[in-house]
């Protein structure tokens, strides 16, 4: 994707961003129950679907590089596994806090918190797995943990359906939402998705960089040693 495609995609996402939090606090209706702090759940809700998004390409393109072997394909799905963790991390930091007003308790073992909490220590492990690894080595064993930590998407996804009786809603719940609420949490999926999507092209082409100037300079230190 070129700079000006960029820009567009940059400039589409500070709109939504905007939009979004113009919809947030001012045109969506106040949850008769949790009042203001229900407005938690636009972010929360959007952060966690944003989630399996980054996951599901750090798989797809973990899976593409077993096949073909391509550096970019690995340098692609670690991106996306960066930003996927830093979404993570956002929707189980908001998720206390919506919690401590829905249900009196800052965390509890509910099976979708437990669930979401095991999804991210594995994608964790993925990080420490690279760190300890270098060249082929690293790829090939980080795209084989990143395909088996997207396991527990679809367990997170339904593990309301799975394990009865949780605190979490049913998934269809938002869907039955006021229209103003809807409407507002659709719109702020958006915005972090495209957030994302700007994210993934910034840090990948980071990454081709890095990856560049390493080729380089492994040929300057052999030239040098020669």
């Amino acid at each position: 994707m070129g700079n000006l495609s960029t820009k567009i995609v940059g400039i589409i996402t500070a709109i939504l961003v905007f939009i979004s939090l113009y919809l947030v606090f001012g045109y969506a209706r106040i949850e008769g129950t949790m009042l203001e702090v229900q407005k938690i759940f636009y972010y929360h809700v959007s952060a966690a679907l944003t989630v399996f998004v980054a996951f599901g390409i750090n798989c797809v393109f973990s899976i593409k590089y077993l096949i073909q072997r391509k550096p970019n394909d690995d340098l692609l799905a670690v991106a996306a596994a960066e930003l996927g963790l830093v979404f993570c991390t956002i929707a189980l930091l908001s998720g206390p806090i919506w919690a401590r007003y829905a249900w009196n308790t800052w965390w509890n073992w509910e099976p979708r918190l437990t669930s979401t909490l095991v999804l991210w220590l594995m994608y964790v492990g993925y990080f420490i797995l690279r760190s300890a690894l270098e060249g082929d080595k690293r790829r090939l064993y980080s795209a084989v943990l990143g395909i088996i930590a997207y396991l527990d998407v679809p367990i997170v996804y339904y593990s309301v359906d799975i394990w009865q009786g949780g605190l979490h809603p049913d998934r269809g719940t938002k869907w039955s939402l006021e229209t103003t609420m809807r409407h507002t949490w659709m719109v702020a999926l958006l915005a972090l998705i495209m957030l994302f999507v700007l994210l993934l092209i910034v840090r990948y082409r980071m990454k081709k960089a890095e990856a560049r100037y390493e080729i380089v300079r492994q040929k300057y230190i052999g030239e040098a040693s020669q």
